[in-house]
């Protein structure tokens, strides 16, 4: 009997570890259709412990700006496809519900867009980066957008470098 009670409590206590870990995952309908227009593009994860890596100045602000960041998903254009822009993303974006919270272009005339969209309990951000290799960065967290500045201090290039190492 004592045998069976604890085979229960196993079990029960093992359901309820896995709905508490099973949550609905925001996606947006426009990035779901243009990851099937382009099923060769690359996705890469990328985990906090691996974005510290590009904060090479040890910045106390970076590491706040991520501090809520699980992941996040790299989708890479598809290699050999000099047709494929991520331009065309950004008006499919606001129709999901997103705005843009930030437009730039870097002096290097990379085009760098960070867009949210506000759920009941999270935010849900998506950066789509229009450089000679376009990327769109899924974050999967929540960043602390007062200190969305820090990301200067980021080293983009060597965090590149280790993820096209084969992350």
């Amino acid at each position: 009997m004592k045998a069976i009670t604890t085979r229960i409590c196993f079990l029960l206590l093992s359901f309820l570890l896995m709905l508490t870990a099973c949550r609905k995952e925001e996606v947006s309908p426009t990035l779901a259709r243009h990851e099937k227009k382009y099923p060769d593009m690359q996705k890469k994860y990328v985990y906090q412990s691996v974005i510290r890596l590009a904060n090479i100045k040890r910045d106390p602000d970076f590491e706040k700006l991520i501090k809520d960041v699980r992941k996040v998903v790299l989708y890479l254009g598809p290699s050999g496809d000099s047709t494929y822009q991520i331009k065309e993303l950004s008006t499919g974006m606001r129709t999901d519900g997103y705005e843009e919270l930030v437009n730039v272009r870097t002096a290097d005339a990379q085009r760098i867009s960070l867009w949210v969209k506000d759920g009941d309990a999270k935010s849900h951000y998506i950066a789509l980066v229009d450089a000679e290799q376009d990327v769109i960065l899924e974050i999967d967290g929540q960043l602390d957008l007062k200190y969305l500045s820090a990301i200067n201090v980021a080293d983009q290039g060597s965090l590149m470098d280790l993820l096209k190492g084969g992350f």
